[in-house]
């Protein structure tokens, strides 16, 4: 759910924050902790029911605009070099900021990275400060729930800053060590080691959480650090791998078509025979792609009678030869989608590039990397081979 824009980037609401925002509510409005002499809670207070979830939700907006305010803080100096924000997530973990990419300059990472705790850091102590002013005041009761409320919004932005250190993806300690990594070896590399760091500690949480005590939101957390490191990891690597090499590299030029007029059950027995699952339809022309998801569509007993046409998507989603391999893998990360069709200069249909082609394009220049050469033995397992030529009669 969008609710705003800020530095120009749109804001949204996961739904998961729903889940969240109503425990953080009766935490802050029952609790009564005290840790280092700050009361984390209004529930040992003389204030009524009604006053308790009054500033408790108070205190609980007041954190999640802190959280907002670290990923402003990382957007921001991320926009000064160049990286476009598509939008900022407040979310059940806390919040992301979704980035086109990441700036690759070790210190530029690193500035970034830090941006985020730094502006937590300063909140909380700012909060503090607040705190000691208002309690030297003595303002009687009502002083003593602002007291509370600076003291919590204080004590967790500290909290949110520490945490965030740790070298652990997708935390942004995790991405300040990779840019201190990255000054003494290559990006992936760099990338690679702070994922393993990522993934022990995440196995860590999980076996702390499981043995020690159980806590099911720290073995969620763990299990969240640990995906996010690999994809981080996975991620990298493509990224890597592609750099420099473009779509007439990767496409298949070997074009196979359906037509318009063509029934859904013509095409199941084409995707059957050829093992492929979506096609350019092509009438005078490129005029829409269909996929086997497009099929799920049609109850069993239309297919033989429903066309194509009822069925594909006539907006494709197009791209150049020259197009850059990483600009085409973002685009099918964005759109969610499995193919792109490629087009010259005059919107002639000239190839597809599908995510099977990207795959398999990281294996083979990791397996250059390892030495294995075509054709040597070890090839066949380390990269599939592409798949057998369609049967004469699908062109």
């Amino acid at each position: 759910m969008k609710i705003g824009r800020a530095l120009g980037i749109p804001i949204y609401l996961h739904f998961t924050f729903l889940i969240i925002l109503p425990l953080f509510i009766y935490v802050f409005s029952t609790g009564d902790a005290d840790i280092f002499g700050i009361t984390l809670g209004f529930g040992g207070t003389d204030l009524s029911t009604a006053a308790k979830v009054a500033f408790g939700t108070v205190a609980a907006v007041l954190f999640f605009a802190a959280v907002l305010a670290h990923e402003l803080a990382h957007s921001y100096v991320a926009i000064r070099y160049g990286v476009r924000i598509k939008h900022i997530t407040l979310m059940l973990f806390g919040g992301v900021a979704s980035m086109e990419e990441m700036p690759r300059k070790p210190l530029e990472e690193l500035k970034m990275a830090f941006a985020g705790p730094m502006a937590s850091f300063v909140i909380g102590a700012t909060a503090f400060g607040g705190m000691v002013f208002v309690d030297f005041l003595d303002l009687g009761s009502s002083g003593e729930s602002i007291v509370i409320l600076l003291g919590l919004t204080g004590f967790y932005n500290v909290l949110l800053a520490g945490f965030n250190l740790l070298p652990a993806f997708p935390m942004d300690g995790g991405r300040v060590l990779r840019s201190y990594l990255a000054t003494k070896m290559s990006y992936v590399d760099a990338t690679r080691k702070a994922a393993s760091v990522a993934k022990v500690l995440a196995i860590g949480m999980a076996v702390v959480s499981l043995i020690v005590f159980f806590n099911l939101f720290l073995l969620l957390v763990a299990m969240f650090i640990y995906f996010a490191a690999r994809e981080e990891e996975r991620a990298t690597v493509i990224g890597e791998s592609l750099d420099g090499l473009t779509v007439k590299q990767l496409m298949s030029d070997a074009i196979m078509v359906a037509h318009p007029n063509m029934s859904v059950q013509q095409l199941l027995d084409m995707m059957m025979a050829t093992n492929r699952t979506g096609f350019p339809v092509v009438d005078y022309g490129l005029v829409g792609i269909v996929t086997l998801s497009d099929t799920r569509k049609v109850p069993k007993d239309r297919a033989p009678v429903t066309q194509i046409r009822d069925i594909m998507t006539r907006e494709v989603i197009t791209v150049r030869p020259d197009t850059p391999a990483n600009d085409a893998v973002r685009i099918l990360s964005q759109r969610e989608i499995g193919r792109l069709v490629v087009v010259d200069d005059r919107r002639n249909l000239v190839g597809v590039v599908t995510k099977r082609d990207f795959t398999r394009m990281v294996e083979v220049m990791e397996a250059r990397k390892r030495g294995t050469a075509w054709g040597q033995p070890g090839w066949e397992q380390q990269v599939r081979r592409p798949p057998p030529p369609p049967p004469p009669g699908y062109t």
